[in-house]
């Protein structure tokens, strides 16, 4: 079994839905228009609420509110704006998970840190396109629950020999189905030809230091990661451990990986702490949220 013959075993169970189709069929025509975007979007009323809820929230900060679709479209750009959208949907697509097997808001409130704190850290790493890095941050373990709706014995055979020590348990990945959940989130968002930019980034962000030409961006992940770490305790049911207070040595040693000086990252936990709560609520209605 490969990353690839899995995803592409469970490519009915989870796959996209037709608006997203169209929209990315669009977006890659040389003479689409905003208006034509924005119609294909507003054919799922549902999801065109959630993405105007997301642009006017306090993680954008707009000027002034947005109330359409094409002025989102026109503040964020189209290809961004295709990728919240496929994040958004993303969320939907793992909801039938039994919650025995993984708290699903834990989970997800997990990544959207990890999103925040990964577009954050590409600001502060002046590198264009952060909300691209938020996507990826958003949905860096969605292998994570392939492997929880496909073979749930057997990653409980993983959490069960590594407990809370990271490195175990993507050690255990490895000996159980040959590859970690990293490789297969990636090999995932290639199949929906998401983030194409940031699948070496995405797949090698447990061990930035392999990467080659996506080391900076690997290692921002993996920041990013350890980061909603610190800030949560019993995130996934696979990576939980101990909730740790992130101290100015933590936060340090954050910044050396990056090249940045430490207090650049002093305000980033702020920013995570106001804004990620805010968006589980519209990517994920009637969450419960944990403390």
């Amino acid at each position: 079994m490969t990353p690839k013959s899995l995803v592409r075993s469970i490519h009915t169970l989870f796959s996209l839905p037709d608006v997203v189709i169209r929209v990315n069929r669009l977006i890659g025509e040389p003479n689409t228009r905003t208006a034509d975007l924005a119609q294909a979007v507003l054919s799922d009323p549902g999801l065109a609420t959630r993405l105007l809820r997301l642009v006017n929230s306090a993680y954008y900060g707009p000027r002034r509110r947005v109330e359409t679709v094409s002025h989102a479209i026109i503040l964020l750009g189209q290809r961004e704006l295709r990728d919240l959208m496929m994040g958004t949907v993303a969320v939907e697509l793992f909801q039938g998970l039994p919650p025995e097997r993984v708290n699903m808001d834990r989970f997800w409130l997990h990544s959207v840190r990890c999103g925040i704190a990964a577009r954050g850290l590409a600001q502060r790493q002046r590198l264009r396109e952060g909300e691209r890095f938020f996507i990826a941050g958003l949905l860096h373990g969605v292998g994570k629950l392939i492997f929880y709706s496909q073979y749930p014995e057997r990653y409980r055979e993983v959490l069960e020999r590594a407990g809370d020590d990271e490195r175990a348990r993507v050690a255990a990945e490895r000996q159980v189905f040959g590859f970690t959940y990293a490789e297969l989130s990636a090999e995932l968002l290639k199949s929906w030809r998401l983030l194409e930019h940031l699948h070496p980034a995405i797949a090698y962000h447990l061990e930035p230091g392999k990467a080659t030409d996506c080391r900076r961006e690997a290692t921002i992940l993996h920041v990013a990661v350890q980061i909603a770490n610190h800030m949560q305790t019993g995130t996934d049911g696979a990576s939980a451990g101990a909730q740790t207070e992130q101290t100015p040595e933590h936060l340090a040693s954050f910044a050396r990986l990056l090249d940045l000086p430490p207090e650049s990252l002093a305000s980033l936990r702020d920013e995570i702490d106001s804004q990620a709560r805010e968006i589980l609520k519209i990517i994920r209605p009637g969450a419960t949220l944990p403390d």
